[in-house]
């Protein structure tokens, strides 16, 4: 457990992007259905993937129950490590909580397949994190377990309609293998969400020092950015401002190269640098998300209040996650 921090992969497959947050309750969801919306917005094909597989979040907020998929990326982990129908099941379908006009398509591979006599979810997470030994005598890890069913998932949207854009990754929080393997070794960019508080910094700390011990440090750092969840929109600017610099001297603690040393070639951003993986842009806080049920309210991403407090931050990622979106 825990060993996929380490694996970290120079060349993840491009065009993925994981929305992660050390502890819950940031937001992160929610912000991955709004990025989902904007991406379609501007005409791409967008597939999300339901990584909190311990609590499924974004599939439910995605696709209504009855729509779903029959499984979920649960099912086909366990089929495959069967070796028996994994390529038959169908884990995808279409989002029908988001519409956009034009062409643009947001689908969606939930956790877990839709609920119906006889499903039963609960024991098959008992069975997917472990190691298998391959027909060949090698050895698959979790990781390469997960970027197979990933793959599998972006291959059957193109078999439906195109291939994805863009594949977003809702990962589980804390310290987790599906963490691990998604940001490690599944995605090219990592959003980073966090709150200005001890418990987040200890955790960012634990897991940067982690690279850099592993000397991993220049392969990973250049793929994270940070997100400043629920930023109080009364006292933004005094916020953010302590926020970045404690954000900058986490990453320069473990990430960045050494300031005191003079070298034209370092790595070692200012506070200030918009385009640092530390500057962090800000998601506002907004009361009407507290208690939020989706199931129960549609169209809730329509507030105004809701599109104010995302909107920096979408206009922002969506443009590291596919480039120029006014396109």
């Amino acid at each position: 457990m825990g060993a996929d921090w380490l694996r970290v992969k120079a060349d993840p497959a491009s065009r993925r992007v994981t929305l992660y947050g050390f502890k819950g309750g940031v937001g992160r969801t929610s912000a991955t259905f709004l990025l989902a919306e904007r991406l379609a917005e501007t005409g791409r094909c967008v597939l999300v993937v339901d990584l909190d597989l311990e609590s499924p979040g974004i599939g439910p907020l995605l696709q209504t129950e009855t729509e779903a998929a029959n499984y979920g990326l649960v099912d086909f982990l366990i089929e495959a490590a069967l070796g028996d129908h994994a390529t038959e099941l169908d884990v995808v379908a279409r989002s029908n909580k988001i519409q956009v006009k034009g062409n643009g398509e947001v689908w969606v591979a939930p956790a877990r397949g839709r609920p119906r006599a006889g499903y039963s979810y609960l024991p098959k997470l008992n069975r997917i994190y472990a190691d298998l030994t391959t027909a060949a005598g090698g050895r698959a890890t979790f990781a390469d377990r997960l970027d197979a069913a990933i793959s599998f998932c972006e291959a059957q949207v193109g078999s439906l309609s195109r291939r994805p854009d863009v594949v977003l990754l809702d990962s589980r929080a804390g310290i987790h293998d599906v963490a691990a393997a998604a940001i490690s070794r599944l995605s090219d960019l990592t959003f980073l969400f966090a709150t200005d508080n001890e418990q987040t910094w200890t955790g960012y700390g634990d897991l940067f020092q982690q690279w850099a011990d592993a000397d991993r440090a220049t392969v990973i750092r250049e793929r994270l950015r940070t997100v400043a969840a629920l930023t109080p929109p009364g006292s933004a600017s005094t916020y953010l401002s302590r926020f970045r610099d404690r954000a900058q001297d986490c990453f320069a603690t473990s990430l960045y190269d050494d300031a005191t040393t003079w070298d034209a070639e370092a790595f070692n951003p200012a506070p200030d640098d918009v385009t640092a993986p530390h500057y962090a842009v800000p998601i506002l806080f907004v009361g009407e998300m507290v208690g939020l049920d989706p199931s129960a309210r549609a169209n809730w991403q329509e507030s105004e209040l809701i599109r104010a407090a995302f909107r920096e931050f979408l206009d922002w990622a969506a443009e590291l996650a596919v480039g120029d979106t006014n396109d």
